[in-house]
């Protein structure tokens, strides 16, 4: 099994990068990628793991950029070097605070007893202060959609942009990096399917995130299609972020619906 996207508590997952590499083998995945957000911190762990376990574990990332229209795009970035990336990481990590810190003075301004500090406790060993960090710090428990929905996504009361990287900047610095570029998800933000094929063609990608756990056959479909009209890969993940997550809990999660089966990039 395939699983090119999964989180540790480098960034927003609930295991340590070892923890997800020994589910993914009890899970029976033979390549996995650690795709924590704007960090690769975990890498070398995941890797000595895969080792130990029989998993072959591809370094990787997964970038945050920002476009006209999705705040939080992702685009994946596969055979990366690590030291390579490194300082983009910091930069994205740097904007990722800096961010949160006026996130958290709109909450302020909105009567949240909230602090950077509460933030920066909730994210633990998180290189990456995410809005789940920021929501849980605000006293959000359970479900944060509803949280999100009305405090942390765009047009929300408490709302602050992402300003670097474009998408195009997300793909040169993988590139730069020695990496793949994989577009992420692409139909969870964006749900026209003119829209996500014009932001495909319109990035250097080398592979598209085809088999997805909310993909639809229709939506896998169209994306395995321009996969092979373009001639980059079809890759595929349950995006695992632990075992009692709300959404991604388990992989083998995405349906194939016998079009096709994940690919991994080949290593530049």
């Amino acid at each position: 099994m395939i699983e090119l996207q999964s989180h540790s508590t480098v960034s927003d997952g609930q295991l340590p990068p070892a923890g997800v590499v020994e589910e993914a083998a009890k899970a029976g995945v033979s390549v996995l990628a650690l795709t924590d957000h704007d960090a690769v911190a975990g890498v070398p762990e995941a890797i000595e793991a895969g080792d130990r376990l029989g998993v072959e574990v591809v370094p990787a990332i997964e970038m945050s950029a920002a476009n006209e229209m999705v705040d939080d795009l992702h685009v994946c970035g596969y055979w990366v070097d690590p030291d390579v990336i490194e300082p983009a990481c910091q930069r994205a990590q740097e904007g990722r605070r800096e961010r949160a810190a006026r996130i958290i003075e709109n909450l302020q301004g909105l009567g949240f007893d909230v602090t950077i500090e509460d933030a920066i406790r909730e994210a633990g060993d998180a290189d990456a202060i995410g809005r789940p960090h920021i929501a849980r710090a605000a006293g959000a428990t359970g479900d944060l959609g509803p949280f999100f929905e009305e405090y942390l996504v765009p047009g929300a009361k408490a709302f602050v942009s992402r300003e670097w990287p474009s998408p195009a900047e997300a793909c040169a610095l993988i590139r730069e990096a020695g990496g793949v570029p994989v577009i992420a998800h692409p139909y969870w933000d964006i749900k026209d399917p003119d829209e996500v094929e014009k932001l495909i063609r319109s990035l250097d990608l080398g592979g598209i995130e085809v088999f997805y756990p909310s993909h639809d056959e229709q939506q896998t479909a169209h994306l395995l299609d321009l996969a092979r009209e373009l001639g980059i890969a079809a890759t595929g993940s349950s995006d695992f972020h632990g075992p009692t997550h709300r959404t991604f809990s388990r992989f083998g999660a995405y349906d194939t619906y016998g079009l096709g089966e994940p690919e991994v990039p080949a290593r530049p």
